[in-house]
């Protein structure tokens, strides 16, 4: 007899689930070998989540809206008919929605070889590699030098030395020591573990092991460090400091981190001056200078497009020899679609157009790159310093993918329902809003198990700050997008679905906010936890729930000691 035995399976076969039989889980199972069938499991070993209630909510809203549109077409006379027809755009909701289409990867076809074709990073006057894209002044003397159009170099060069190199700007100490600061002090390293364990996974345009291994190497031809990048993440880290001492002493980091882009880092575009810049553009919008920051991130965004990052760095490989290995390559691309997910979210918080459209990219999606084995003392709040935070069942990748999914309905969101310049009709402007329902729905239904959250878990089970800026962020984008319908004086079903949408994700903010703030303490609150708690708190009180409003109202009180913007928002919120 043979006595080696298989795993059991975790869900009962097809057989057994469809005749309701209690199933051995064995392959096959003792009910299909006594009927001498075919025993067969599904391809996913284990349960279905169900659909939620707003995903089902959203198929529904959908279909009415298809209902009545076609009862519209056939009431009205063949000649406006015609106009309808071309005036409504279904889009492929399949592909807008999950994992189908990876995040940024490029189109086949015909249109994308051209592109390449007409693209090209080259030195420019200061040596620096910018970007000259298919209109560029640029190909005029380029087709002279070259005689084709394959792009990239100029013919019979050699691959020039990367401009992304940060450290032209040689040595600012003496910049950092007029602010106080001593560069080689213990509060530099404090600060910096303080920005990797609370500001991290909302910052991912830093890649966290290249900045610290150049920053504790010889900080010489750094490509992922510079004294201003340091400056800025240190501004940011000390915002978390339990000291209140060293949070005041983060002004005097950021002010110098500023003096230096200021004089050297807009002539010299670089990897760490984006970075360095888009530090300053949150420091700046966390404390309530929103027009400032709007502006350093305009910097940011618009040197990011100058270096070429919205194209793969694949295709610049054979150009630029900063991408030596695989390691350069996806680490460019995390810096991209930092970016394009920081872009979304100051864009969502301020109402304000996005600047890179998802569209436009070419990079291709991100990859998991392991920890090195001394990360132990720079990982995130509420990962396991044995296992890492880059394994199977770690969030935070799939939590960053996951914004990315949630940014690009933020980037349709913006540029549709609330476009000043929109041309759709009411029935058009609600199969717009039930479109981005449906799809922020399915995103959440199709979130990994480490991504996932529910207000119904224990008390005790831990709420990791990463998965808590998710939902946050999925949460306040969709009272963003519902509050104006939800509010309307149409008293109609889309009216109160929209009302449904709202009071349902505030109340998930409130219960994401009170398990924060007992097991962390809302001094380390998360930036994007200030526009959450100001989205639900108005949604409260418009529809009276005055007591937990108030709630939210006092939460913006601790969050203040952090970030600023929070006070300034106490008292429109009440």
């Amino acid at each position: 007899m043979n006595t080696t035995s298989t795993p059991k399976k975790r869900i009962s076969c097809k057989r057994c689930q469809f005749r309701k039989l209690r199933c051995s889980r064995t392959e096959p199972c003792e009910n299909c070998t006594v009927a001498n069938h075919i025993c067969e499991y599904r391809e996913l070993d284990r349960k279905r989540r169900p659909a939620s209630a707003e995903y089902v909510a959203g198929l529904e809203n959908r279909i009415a809206w298809l209902e009545s549109y076609i009862r519209r077409v056939q009431a009205v006379p063949p000649q406006e008919r015609d106009v309808i027809l071309k005036q409504t755009h279904f889009g492929d909701h399949h592909l807008t929605s999950t994992s189908q289409t990876p995040p940024g990867e490029p189109s086949a076809g015909a249109a994308g070889p051209v592109r390449r074709r007409q693209a090209n990073l080259e030195p420019g006057p200061q040596g620096s590699l910018i970007y000259h894209g298919p209109t560029s002044i640029y190909h005029a003397q380029l087709g002279a030098l070259t005689g084709n159009g394959t792009g990239g170099c100029i013919m019979g060069q050699p691959a020039h030395p990367s401009s992304f190199s940060a450290n032209d700007d040689s040595n600012f100490d003496h910049v950092a020591e007029h602010f106080g600061i001593n560069m080689h002090n213990e509060l530099i390293t404090d600060a910096l573990m303080q920005f990797f364990k609370w500001q991290y996974p909302h910052f991912m345009f830093i890649y966290r092991e290249a900045f610290l291994r150049d920053h504790f190497g010889d900080r010489r031809n750094c490509k992922y460090w510079s004294s201003a990048l340091l400056l800025s993440v240190c501004a940011l880290g000390l915002l978390m400091s339990p000291e209140d001492l060293d949070r005041q002493s983060s002004e005097q980091f950021f002010v110098a981190a500023e003096t230096i882009l200021i004089v050297s880092g807009l002539t010299r575009p670089s990897i760490a001056t984006v970075q360095a810049f888009l530090c300053l553009a949150f420091y700046e919008i966390g404390r309530g200078n929103l027009s400032k920051g709007w502006g350093f991130s305009g910097i940011a965004f618009r040197m990011a497009q100058d270096l070429g990052f919205q194209r793969d760095p694949k295709y610049w490989a054979s150009h630029d020899t900063s991408l030596a290995t695989a390691e350069d390559v996806e680490i460019r691309r995390r810096i991209y679609w930092g970016c394009y997910t920081s872009d979304k979210l100051i864009s969502l918080i301020l109402g304000r157009p996005v600047y890179f459209f998802y569209a436009d990219a070419e990079v291709e999606v991100l990859e998991r790159l392991p920890d090195f084995p001394e990360m132990e003392n720079w990982l995130p709040v509420g990962f396991d310093k044995r296992e890492g935070d880059f394994g199977e069942a770690k969030p935070l990748i799939p939590c960053f993918q996951a914004q990315i999914r949630i940014s690009s309905i933020i980037e349709r969101m913006l540029a549709t329902v609330f476009s000043s310049r929109s041309t759709l009709d009411v029935l058009g402007q609600q199969a717009c809003l039930d479109s981005l329902n449906l799809d922020l729905s399915r995103l959440q239904s199709s979130l990994p198990h480490c991504a996932q959250w529910c207000k119904w878990e224990p008390p005790s089970s831990r709420l990791i700050p990463c998965v808590a800026a998710l939902h946050l962020l999925f949460h306040s984008a969709r009272i963003a997008l519902n509050f104006d319908s939800a509010t309307s004086d149409d008293a109609t079903a889309d009216q109160k679905s929209a009302r449904e949408y709202c009071l349902s994700s505030a109340r998930d903010v409130t219960a994401i906010l009170r398990k924060y703030r007992s097991q962390y303490g809302l001094r380390y609150a998360p930036f994007v936890l200030i526009y959450g708690l100001v989205q639900a708190a108005r949604c409260l009180a418009v529809f009276g729930a005055l007591e937990e409003s108030s709630y939210l109202a006092r939460a913006l009180d601790e969050c203040s000691m952090t970030w600023k913007l929070g006070q300034q928002m106490r008292g429109p919120v009440l």
